[in-house]
Protein backbone atom coordinates (compact mmCIF):
# COMPACT_ATOMS: atom_id res chain seq x y z
CA UNK A 1 0.00 0.00 0.00
CA UNK A 2 3.21 2.39 0.85
CA UNK A 3 4.46 2.25 -2.75
CA UNK A 4 1.29 2.68 -4.31
CA UNK A 5 0.75 5.96 -2.07
CA UNK A 6 4.36 7.36 -2.47
CA UNK A 7 3.53 6.88 -6.76
CA UNK A 8 0.59 8.42 -6.85
CA UNK A 9 1.05 11.32 -4.36
CA UNK A 10 4.40 12.37 -6.21
CA UNK A 11 2.67 12.23 -9.15
CA UNK A 12 -0.59 13.90 -8.05
CA UNK A 13 1.85 17.13 -6.76
CA UNK A 14 3.21 17.05 -9.77
CA UNK A 15 0.55 17.69 -12.13
CA UNK A 16 -0.90 20.29 -9.38
CA UNK A 17 2.23 22.22 -10.46
CA UNK A 18 1.88 21.72 -13.72
CA UNK A 19 -1.64 22.91 -13.66
CA UNK A 20 -0.53 26.13 -13.04
CA UNK A 21 3.39 26.45 -14.90
CA UNK A 22 0.94 26.05 -18.13
CA UNK A 23 -1.06 28.63 -17.62
CA UNK A 24 1.78 30.85 -16.65
CA UNK A 25 5.27 30.04 -17.74
CA UNK A 26 4.96 30.93 -21.32
CA UNK A 27 4.26 34.46 -20.88
CA UNK A 28 7.00 37.11 -20.73
CA UNK A 29 7.37 37.76 -16.98
CA UNK A 30 8.63 33.72 -16.42
CA UNK A 31 11.71 33.94 -18.45
CA UNK A 32 14.30 36.26 -16.83
CA UNK A 33 14.24 35.56 -12.78
CA UNK A 34 16.76 38.48 -11.81
CA UNK A 35 19.30 40.60 -13.38
CA UNK A 36 22.66 41.04 -11.65
CA UNK A 37 24.36 44.17 -12.45
CA UNK A 38 28.42 43.67 -13.71
CA UNK A 39 29.51 46.51 -15.63
CA UNK A 40 28.29 50.09 -15.87
CA UNK A 41 28.12 51.85 -19.24
CA UNK A 42 29.09 55.07 -20.05
CA UNK A 43 25.45 56.71 -20.45
CA UNK A 44 25.69 55.87 -16.30
CA UNK A 45 23.40 52.44 -16.74
CA UNK A 46 24.58 48.97 -15.98
CA UNK A 47 24.81 45.95 -17.86
CA UNK A 48 23.38 42.77 -16.67
CA UNK A 49 23.73 39.29 -16.34
CA UNK A 50 20.19 37.48 -16.63
CA UNK A 51 19.31 34.83 -14.17
CA UNK A 52 16.72 32.38 -15.95
CA UNK A 53 13.58 30.63 -14.82
CA UNK A 54 15.31 28.00 -17.19
CA UNK A 55 18.38 27.74 -15.11
CA UNK A 56 16.33 27.27 -11.96
CA UNK A 57 14.14 24.78 -12.65
CA UNK A 58 16.48 22.40 -14.97
CA UNK A 59 18.73 22.45 -12.11
CA UNK A 60 15.35 21.73 -9.52
CA UNK A 61 14.21 19.03 -11.94
CA UNK A 62 18.21 17.61 -11.60
CA UNK A 63 18.08 17.55 -8.06
CA UNK A 64 14.77 16.05 -7.77
CA UNK A 65 15.52 13.75 -10.34
CA UNK A 66 18.93 12.51 -8.03
CA UNK A 67 16.49 12.18 -5.19
CA UNK A 68 14.42 9.80 -7.05
CA UNK A 69 17.22 7.78 -8.23
CA UNK A 70 18.90 7.75 -4.29
CA UNK A 71 15.33 6.95 -3.19
CA UNK A 72 15.11 3.91 -5.88
CA UNK A 73 18.81 2.39 -5.70
CA UNK A 74 19.18 2.70 -1.73
CA UNK A 75 15.36 1.01 -1.24
CA UNK A 76 16.54 -2.10 -3.56
CA UNK A 77 19.73 -2.47 -1.39
CA UNK A 78 22.99 -0.08 -3.26
CA UNK A 79 24.80 1.55 -0.62
CA UNK A 80 26.78 5.01 -0.36
CA UNK A 81 30.06 3.73 -2.07
CA UNK A 82 27.58 1.97 -4.75
CA UNK A 83 25.29 4.99 -5.83
CA UNK A 84 28.51 7.72 -5.00
CA UNK A 85 30.39 5.79 -7.19
CA UNK A 86 28.21 5.03 -10.16
CA UNK A 87 26.64 8.81 -9.59
CA UNK A 88 29.95 10.42 -9.87
CA UNK A 89 30.71 8.63 -13.18
CA UNK A 90 27.44 9.08 -15.06
CA UNK A 91 27.27 12.84 -14.35
CA UNK A 92 30.60 13.48 -15.85
CA UNK A 93 29.41 12.35 -18.47
CA UNK A 94 26.26 13.82 -18.37
CA UNK A 95 26.49 17.52 -17.69
CA UNK A 96 28.94 18.23 -19.99
CA UNK A 97 27.59 16.04 -22.63
CA UNK A 98 24.48 18.58 -22.96
CA UNK A 99 26.85 21.12 -24.79
CA UNK A 100 28.50 18.66 -26.77
CA UNK A 101 25.89 16.92 -28.30
CA UNK A 102 23.72 19.92 -28.97
CA UNK A 103 27.18 21.22 -30.68
CA UNK A 104 27.75 18.20 -32.45
CA UNK A 105 24.29 18.29 -34.03
CA UNK A 106 22.45 21.74 -33.88
CA UNK A 107 26.48 23.67 -34.21
CA UNK A 108 24.98 26.05 -31.67
CA UNK A 109 28.32 26.94 -28.84
CA UNK A 110 25.15 28.35 -26.63
CA UNK A 111 22.80 25.68 -26.27
CA UNK A 112 22.03 22.43 -24.62
CA UNK A 113 20.31 19.31 -25.56
CA UNK A 114 19.13 17.01 -22.38
CA UNK A 115 18.02 14.41 -24.99
CA UNK A 116 21.51 14.07 -26.31
CA UNK A 117 23.34 14.05 -22.87
CA UNK A 118 20.65 11.55 -22.12
CA UNK A 119 21.83 9.48 -24.99
CA UNK A 120 25.28 9.25 -23.97
CA UNK A 121 24.17 8.58 -20.35
CA UNK A 122 22.03 5.72 -21.05
CA UNK A 123 24.48 4.06 -24.15
CA UNK A 124 27.55 4.52 -21.68
CA UNK A 125 25.81 3.60 -17.84
CA UNK A 126 26.07 -0.22 -18.25
CA UNK A 127 29.87 -0.11 -19.41
CA UNK A 128 30.23 1.94 -16.65
CA UNK A 129 28.94 -0.06 -13.99
CA UNK A 130 30.53 -2.96 -15.43
CA UNK A 131 33.84 -1.16 -15.15
CA UNK A 132 33.11 0.20 -11.40
CA UNK A 133 32.65 -3.66 -10.52
CA UNK A 134 35.45 -4.87 -12.33
CA UNK A 135 37.58 -2.00 -10.72
CA UNK A 136 36.08 -3.47 -7.16
CA UNK A 137 35.91 -6.86 -7.93
CA UNK A 138 35.63 -9.46 -4.27
CA UNK A 139 34.56 -6.41 -2.60
CA UNK A 140 30.71 -7.36 -1.47
CA UNK A 141 29.86 -4.54 -0.17
CA UNK A 142 31.36 -2.56 -3.16
CA UNK A 143 29.50 -4.69 -6.14
CA UNK A 144 26.34 -3.02 -8.40
CA UNK A 145 23.63 -4.90 -9.44
CA UNK A 146 23.41 -3.68 -12.87
CA UNK A 147 19.30 -3.33 -13.50
CA UNK A 148 19.13 -2.31 -10.44
CA UNK A 149 21.24 1.21 -10.82
CA UNK A 150 19.59 1.66 -14.34
CA UNK A 151 15.66 1.18 -13.67
CA UNK A 152 15.83 3.61 -11.02
CA UNK A 153 18.32 5.46 -13.13
CA UNK A 154 15.38 5.38 -16.18
CA UNK A 155 12.57 6.24 -14.05
CA UNK A 156 14.57 9.51 -12.42
CA UNK A 157 15.46 10.36 -16.07
CA UNK A 158 12.00 10.28 -16.88
CA UNK A 159 10.41 12.51 -13.43
CA UNK A 160 13.83 15.19 -14.48
CA UNK A 161 12.90 15.34 -18.13
CA UNK A 162 9.17 16.01 -16.92
CA UNK A 163 10.14 18.59 -14.71
CA UNK A 164 12.62 19.92 -16.96
CA UNK A 165 9.84 20.90 -19.84
CA UNK A 166 8.34 23.71 -17.64
CA UNK A 167 12.25 24.99 -18.31
CA UNK A 168 11.41 24.71 -21.97
CA UNK A 169 8.14 26.36 -21.67
CA UNK A 170 9.68 29.56 -19.48
CA UNK A 171 12.75 30.24 -22.26
CA UNK A 172 10.29 29.64 -24.77
CA UNK A 173 12.25 26.38 -26.95
CA UNK A 174 11.97 23.00 -27.62
CA UNK A 175 8.63 24.73 -29.32
CA UNK A 176 5.52 23.01 -31.27
CA UNK A 177 4.36 23.87 -34.51
CA UNK A 178 1.67 26.82 -35.31
CA UNK A 179 -1.66 25.07 -34.84
CA UNK A 180 -2.83 26.66 -38.02
CA UNK A 181 -0.18 24.69 -39.91
CA UNK A 182 -2.15 21.55 -38.76
CA UNK A 183 -3.96 18.92 -40.32
CA UNK A 184 -7.75 19.73 -39.83
CA UNK A 185 -8.26 17.23 -36.74
CA UNK A 186 -5.29 17.76 -35.04
CA UNK A 187 -6.13 21.85 -35.62
CA UNK A 188 -9.32 20.76 -33.50
CA UNK A 189 -7.77 18.99 -31.04
CA UNK A 190 -5.26 21.75 -30.79
CA UNK A 191 -7.16 25.01 -31.08
CA UNK A 192 -8.68 23.89 -27.60
CA UNK A 193 -5.27 23.35 -25.61
CA UNK A 194 -1.95 24.96 -26.91
CA UNK A 195 0.56 27.62 -26.06
CA UNK A 196 0.54 31.16 -26.61
CA UNK A 197 4.39 32.53 -25.92
CA UNK A 198 4.52 36.71 -25.41
CA UNK A 199 8.13 37.71 -24.77
CA UNK A 200 10.59 39.39 -27.73
CA UNK A 201 13.40 37.52 -25.87
CA UNK A 202 11.98 33.90 -25.96
CA UNK A 203 13.30 31.81 -28.00
CA UNK A 204 10.38 31.05 -30.17
CA UNK A 205 10.02 34.64 -30.67
CA UNK A 206 13.47 35.42 -32.13
CA UNK A 207 14.33 32.31 -34.54
CA UNK A 208 10.78 31.66 -35.63
CA UNK A 209 8.49 35.10 -34.83
CA UNK A 210 5.84 32.71 -33.35
CA UNK A 211 5.05 34.69 -30.28
CA UNK A 212 1.48 35.14 -29.90
CA UNK A 213 0.31 32.36 -32.20
CA UNK A 214 -0.99 29.34 -30.73
CA UNK A 215 1.06 26.32 -30.65
CA UNK A 216 1.20 22.40 -29.99
CA UNK A 217 2.18 22.31 -26.67
CA UNK A 218 4.73 19.44 -27.13
CA UNK A 219 6.77 20.92 -23.56
CA UNK A 220 3.64 20.38 -21.65
CA UNK A 221 2.22 16.88 -23.48
CA UNK A 222 6.32 15.92 -22.86
CA UNK A 223 5.84 16.93 -18.75
CA UNK A 224 2.33 14.69 -17.98
CA UNK A 225 3.47 12.26 -20.56
CA UNK A 226 6.83 11.67 -18.96
CA UNK A 227 5.82 11.91 -14.84
CA UNK A 228 3.02 9.76 -14.84
CA UNK A 229 5.78 7.53 -16.41
CA UNK A 230 8.22 8.27 -14.06
CA UNK A 231 5.54 7.58 -10.94
CA UNK A 232 4.10 4.03 -12.83
CA UNK A 233 8.13 3.11 -12.75
CA UNK A 234 8.22 3.57 -9.55
CA UNK A 235 5.51 1.71 -8.55
CA UNK A 236 6.54 -1.56 -10.49
CA UNK A 237 10.30 -0.99 -9.02
CA UNK A 238 9.07 -0.84 -5.43
CA UNK A 239 7.25 -3.96 -6.28
CA UNK A 240 10.26 -5.61 -7.20
CA UNK A 241 9.77 -5.54 -11.29
CA UNK A 242 13.17 -4.08 -12.34
CA UNK A 243 12.92 -5.16 -16.03
CA UNK A 244 9.45 -3.97 -16.81
CA UNK A 245 10.27 -0.64 -14.41
CA UNK A 246 12.81 -0.41 -17.31
CA UNK A 247 11.57 -1.17 -19.80
CA UNK A 248 8.12 1.21 -19.14
CA UNK A 249 10.48 4.63 -18.71
CA UNK A 250 12.74 3.63 -21.74
CA UNK A 251 10.17 2.66 -24.45
CA UNK A 252 7.85 5.69 -23.51
CA UNK A 253 10.42 8.39 -22.83
CA UNK A 254 12.72 7.56 -25.90
CA UNK A 255 9.25 6.46 -27.88
CA UNK A 256 7.82 10.03 -27.18
CA UNK A 257 11.02 11.63 -28.54
CA UNK A 258 10.42 10.25 -31.83
CA UNK A 259 6.82 10.86 -32.14
CA UNK A 260 7.18 14.24 -31.00
CA UNK A 261 9.63 16.06 -32.62
CA UNK A 262 7.44 16.19 -35.64
CA UNK A 263 4.75 18.02 -33.66
CA UNK A 264 7.82 20.77 -33.06
CA UNK A 265 8.73 23.84 -34.72
CA UNK A 266 12.49 24.92 -33.51
CA UNK A 267 15.13 23.74 -35.61
CA UNK A 268 16.32 19.78 -34.94
CA UNK A 269 18.79 19.77 -37.60
CA UNK A 270 18.62 19.41 -41.53
CA UNK A 271 16.97 15.88 -42.32
CA UNK A 272 13.02 15.11 -42.06
CA UNK A 273 14.31 12.46 -39.03
CA UNK A 274 16.59 14.62 -36.48
CA UNK A 275 19.51 13.09 -34.91
CA UNK A 276 17.84 13.05 -31.90
CA UNK A 277 15.15 10.98 -33.37
CA UNK A 278 17.77 7.99 -34.24
CA UNK A 279 19.42 8.55 -30.62
CA UNK A 280 15.73 7.34 -29.47
CA UNK A 281 15.24 4.72 -31.35
CA UNK A 282 18.68 3.51 -30.98
CA UNK A 283 18.52 3.58 -27.42
CA UNK A 284 15.49 0.75 -27.47
CA UNK A 285 17.18 -1.46 -29.75
CA UNK A 286 20.39 -1.37 -27.52
CA UNK A 287 18.67 -1.81 -24.30
CA UNK A 288 16.67 -4.78 -26.07
CA UNK A 289 20.01 -6.64 -26.94
CA UNK A 290 21.44 -5.54 -23.90
CA UNK A 291 18.64 -7.79 -22.07
CA UNK A 292 19.08 -10.43 -24.54
CA UNK A 293 22.71 -10.78 -24.01
CA UNK A 294 23.33 -10.36 -20.36
CA UNK A 295 19.77 -11.26 -19.19
CA UNK A 296 20.11 -8.89 -16.03
CA UNK A 297 18.31 -9.68 -12.84
CA UNK A 298 18.00 -8.64 -8.91
CA UNK A 299 16.12 -11.12 -5.90
CA UNK A 300 16.44 -8.08 -3.83
CA UNK A 301 13.00 -6.80 -2.61
CA UNK A 302 12.87 -3.10 -2.35
CA UNK A 303 11.60 -1.45 1.01
CA UNK A 304 10.61 2.34 0.66
CA UNK A 305 11.36 3.08 3.77
CA UNK A 306 15.19 2.19 3.37
CA UNK A 307 15.30 4.48 0.33
CA UNK A 308 13.38 7.45 2.56
CA UNK A 309 15.77 7.32 5.20
CA UNK A 310 18.74 7.24 2.93
CA UNK A 311 18.13 10.31 1.66
CA UNK A 312 17.31 11.96 5.19
CA UNK A 313 21.32 12.51 5.54
CA UNK A 314 22.67 16.15 6.05
CA UNK A 315 25.60 15.25 4.16
CA UNK A 316 23.32 14.48 1.11
CA UNK A 317 21.40 17.54 1.40
CA UNK A 318 24.69 19.66 1.06
CA UNK A 319 25.65 17.44 -1.53
CA UNK A 320 22.21 18.39 -3.72
CA UNK A 321 22.66 21.88 -2.43
CA UNK A 322 26.10 21.48 -4.86
CA UNK A 323 24.53 20.32 -7.77
CA UNK A 324 21.77 22.56 -7.58
CA UNK A 325 24.31 25.53 -7.45
CA UNK A 326 26.54 23.81 -10.09
CA UNK A 327 23.67 23.70 -12.12
CA UNK A 328 22.26 26.94 -12.12
CA UNK A 329 25.79 28.29 -12.90
CA UNK A 330 26.47 26.09 -15.86
CA UNK A 331 22.52 26.61 -17.41
CA UNK A 332 20.66 29.38 -15.35
CA UNK A 333 23.50 32.10 -16.50
CA UNK A 334 21.78 33.40 -20.12
CA UNK A 335 24.54 33.62 -23.00
CA UNK A 336 22.07 34.65 -25.25
CA UNK A 337 19.68 37.58 -23.59
CA UNK A 338 21.24 40.47 -21.65
CA UNK A 339 20.12 43.70 -19.86
CA UNK A 340 20.77 47.19 -19.04
CA UNK A 341 19.78 48.15 -15.38
CA UNK A 342 18.86 51.62 -14.33
CA UNK A 343 19.71 52.31 -10.63
CA UNK A 344 17.99 55.46 -8.90
CA UNK A 345 16.75 56.48 -5.44
CA UNK A 346 13.21 56.78 -4.30
CA UNK A 347 13.18 60.31 -3.36
CA UNK A 348 9.94 59.94 -1.53
CA UNK A 349 11.14 57.09 0.85
CA UNK A 350 15.03 58.95 2.09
Amino acid sequence: MINIIFSVSLCSVLLIIYFFAFRFLPGERWQVFASIPVHKNVNGRWRGVNITYYGIILSTGYVLAMMLFFILASAAGETWLTIGGVTIGIMALFIPAAKIMAYIVERKKNTITVGGAAFVMFAAAPWIIKGYNLLLAGNRLAEVNEIVIIASLTAAYALGEGIGRLACISFGCCYGKPVSELPLFFREIFSKWNFVFSGQTKKISYHDHLDGSPVVPVQGITAVLYTITACLSVYLFLNGNFIISFLVSLAVTQGWRFISEFLRSDYRGGSKISAYQFMSLFLIFYYALYIMIFHPAASVEPVLYNGLIFIWDPSLFILLGAMWTGSLLYTGISSVTAAEISLYVVTDRI
